[in-house]
């Protein structure tokens, strides 16, 4: 893995973690003698500027490509732009705090006209607790979509299914068709789903042996992807089987059935993530 951009890389006595300058992005976690948390493509590109395909992206301000203009990048700018170290301490054994802060540019003027601070807080002990914080420094309400795009590693996706979304409706984006889920979901198949649904998820890794509960706080939506096998083969930093050891469960306001935020002058709005593991 030759990673040709600053990060931080943190340890402590249950896991570490590791968030890079470029995207702000976390682009591992891993407790101590367990398998990884995260998937990380192994064609992932290490490089400023560049999305990196797999860990936590940070998609905002908007997701999904620009509502007006699809010139812009994918999922926004903030995933793609140097953010800046803040704090880093230790707040209890075992419990190790960092964050790390973007703000308004000259570059970021021209793809969104609007002042800002966009702070992300990670916390890595047993469970990894993300918050990402939105302050409006304009004179001018905004509105943002986003997202936290957690890429889960599965040990194989045959094994697993998907607790928490039975009854939710959700929009099918490979079809645009809307339905309403039926017992827990299982990927069997190009899965893209956006759940308008805030409560949290538990992803059943049988193979594995283990749990991840998704605790969200903030979101409006739930959005369930994996490529499935055709796809993965046209994506240019994804291996043609990669698709069977990960999926992504992210928390989100998607902008799918009005899920946006406006923050007014001033103001601030927080999206979480807080991952917790058990043992099946």
């Amino acid at each position: 893995m030759a990673v040709n951009f600053p990060y931080l890389d943190v340890s402590n006595c249950n896991a570490s973690v590791r968030v890079a300058q470029n995207g702000g992005q976390i682009f591992g976690f891993d407790r101590v003698g367990e398998p990884p948390v995260l998937w990380i493509s192994p064609s992932a590109i290490y490089k400023s500027g560049v999305a990196l395909r797999g860990g936590i992206p940070i998609c905002w301000p908007w997701f999904g490509p620009h509502p007006k203009d699809e010139s812009l990048p994918q999922h926004g700018f903030a995933r793609i732009m140097p953010w800046e170290l803040e704090d880093f301490y230790e707040s209890d054994k075992g419990v190790t705090v960092s964050s790390f802060k973007l703000t308004d540019s000259k570059q970021t003027m021209n793809m969104w006209p609007h002042r800002f601070e966009l702070t992300l807080h990670v916390e890595v002990s047993k469970a990894l607790k993300i918050r990402l914080v939105t302050k409006n420094k304009d004179e001018r309400p905004f509105e943002i979509t986003q997202a936290l795009h957690s890429y889960f590693f599965v040990g194989d996706i045959g094994q697993v299914e998907i607790d928490g979304l039975d009854g939710k409706e959700y929009v099918d984006v490979t079809t645009g068709k809307s339905h309403v889920q039926k017992g827990p979901l299982v990927i069997d198949g190009e899965t893209d789903r956006i759940y308008r649904h805030k409560t949290t998820c538990r992803l059943v890794d049988k193979s594995i042996g283990r749990t991840i509960t998704v605790e969200p706080k903030g979101s409006g939506s739930t959005v369930v992807w994996n490529p499935w096998k055709e796809k993965a083969c046209s994506l240019p930093d994804f291996p043609d089987d990669g698709y069977r050891n990960m999926v992504c469960i992210e928390a989100a306001n998607s902008g799918v059935m009005d899920d946006k935020v406006v923050v007014d002058p001033g103001q601030e709005y927080t999206l979480e993530k807080n991952i917790y593991l058990d043992s099946i």
